[in-house]
């Protein structure tokens, strides 16, 4: 598979995942075999392009030959608009868990801390950014330490693990970016001596 090819699936891939759709309910949406997207996916077989453009109208996208002077205006207003991924379910509990905590605490005994503690969870919330459920859990581990008669030391030291989170969750796009395959610089046409 060359690496335009591989590209498209990987971005087929994307907007797959960012629109919440198992490989099942792809193939549902579009009539291509769940079979077949996962081979896709895994660069198994080469994108055909009836494929590639069921896929994509199913998914809600467009095909368009581009002038190579413009790809930057193109990719600059799509990365504006390309949606979030959404958190796993895994993930989802853990937030939960987290803010049910927090709100317990918040009701039993307000405090100006523990409302900080609970602007920070909020904050990671509205981070729509791919969370690691490890981290979730120690940040939860940290929360259910604090206690209605804990010491501010110990509602600080919640609230620096949930800061944390919210620093690492607000900087991954560029520090966790999954580097991609090196590009030749320039590329030399070949003759076809037809």
């Amino acid at each position: 598979m060359s690496f335009a090819t591989e590209h498209l699936a990987e971005r087929l891939k994307a907007a797959r995942e960012a629109k919440g759709l198992s490989q099942r309910a792809l193939s549902k949406l579009s009539g291509v075999p769940q079979s077949h997207i996962s081979k896709i996916e895994s660069h198994a077989v080469d994108l055909r392009i009836s494929s590639l453009v069921t896929l994509a109208h199913a998914l809600e996208l467009e095909l368009m030959l581009v002038p190579r002077q413009a790809l930057p205006a193109v990719r600059s207003v799509t990365r504006s608009v390309t949606p979030k991924p959404l958190p796993s379910r895994a993930e989802q509990r853990e937030l939960a868990r987290i803010q049910n905590k927090i709100n317990d605490l918040v009701a039993n005994a307000p405090s100006a801390h523990l409302a900080a503690l609970q602007r920070r969870v909020r904050e990671i919330t509205q981070i729509h950014s791919q969370l690691d459920v490890d981290v979730l859990q120690k940040v939860r581990r940290a929360v259910e330490a604090v206690e209605p008669s804990s010491s501010d030391a110990t509602i600080r030291q919640a609230e620096d693990a949930i800061h944390s989170l919210r620093n690492r969750l607000a900087h991954s796009a560029a520090a966790y970016k999954k580097p991609s395959a090196p590009r030749p610089a320039y590329q030399l046409e070949e003759d076809s001596d037809d």
